[in-house]
């Protein structure tokens, strides 16, 4: 049986974090997207200095997710962000939850988003809120079930790719 743990992320993680970015918006996304683009798009969101960085400021917590301890997912949060359309006043944004593909369906991502909720919840937050690719079928119906709903969109570019997210929302009781 698969041994599973969820832990807080530090800086020294930045490279386990540039990775397992990487590698999931990579599988996700090489088939509708040219390799320039993804490659420039790569380099630019997920290197292991930008990771470092992130790690270090405290309004940007991550958890990691580990089977038998190898990483084998994430998730960040980028505290009090919004776009205007998101409602609430203390709101947290779920920037990044991401499960390697050879991970799937096991209830690994939803473990990921339990505790995403939780770590809102800690900090305060009154709304949990994402972005996600209008035609990611698979992440619209895991979010659908979550409880999150629609209420904007926003422009989400690749290299010189111009894609439309859909703004999802999930209010904290």
């Amino acid at each position: 049986m698969t041994q599973v743990a969820i832990r807080p992320a530090g800086v020294a993680d930045a490279a386990i974090l540039a990775g397992l970015g990487a590698r999931t918006f990579h599988e996700t996304f090489e088939a509708i997207t040219s390799p320039e683009n993804l490659a420039a798009f790569l380099a630019s969101a997920y290197g292991e200095e930008l990771q470092r960085a992130e790690l270090a400021d405290a309004s940007r917590p991550a958890l990691v997710l580990e089977c038998d301890g190898v990483p084998s997912g994430f998730v960040q949060l980028r505290l009090g962000h919004r776009e205007p359309c998101v409602p609430g006043l203390r709101p947290a944004e779920l920037q990044r939850i991401y499960v390697l593909q050879a991970a799937h369906g096991g209830g690994l991502g939803k473990a990921l988003m339990e505790a995403s909720l939780d770590l809102a919840r800690a900090w305060g937050a009154d709304v949990l809120w994402l972005g996600v690719w209008e035609h990611n079928d698979r992440a619209l119906a895991f979010y659908a079930r979550c409880g999150f709903r629609e209420v904007g969109d926003h422009v989400f570019t690749i290299g010189d790719q111009v894609d439309r997210d859909l703004i999802l929302v999930k209010d904290l009781p």
